[in-house]
């Protein structure tokens, strides 16, 4: 069965950031960035990405300047358009919007 791009990232990254030296590393870079999402300054349940992937730049694997804290969401966008992944449509991203703004306001003035 042939692997999707998806699993070819997870695969090459897994490696590095299963290690001793990613958990330290991980915590030097959250610093770093102030504790927030370099994208769009969300604070909650960062992710630490690295900006060449793993599967193309081994070698940047563990370099600072490779890496930087992202929210998940941040990351899921990065990471989708790296695999081959379109960008949301603008009716979809007007979507997911009202989606949102029905979330945290779920009784809207009428």
């Amino acid at each position: 069965m042939a692997m999707s791009k998806r699993d070819t990232y997870a695969r090459h990254s897994k490696a590095v950031t299963r290690t001793k030296r990613w958990a330290v590393l991980r915590q030097v870079i959250l610093e770093r960035d102030g504790w927030k999402c370099r994208c769009c300054g969300d604070r909650r349940r960062l992710e630490i990405d690295h900006i060449q992937p793993v599967r193309l730049r081994p070698d940047l694997a563990f370099e600072p300047r490779n890496l930087q804290a992202l929210c998940p969401r941040c990351h899921t966008k990065k990471t989708r358009l790296e695999v081959g992944h379109k960008e949301k449509s603008p009716a979809r991203k007007a979507w997911d919007r009202a989606v949102a703004e029905l979330a945290t306001n779920p009784n809207p003035a009428t």
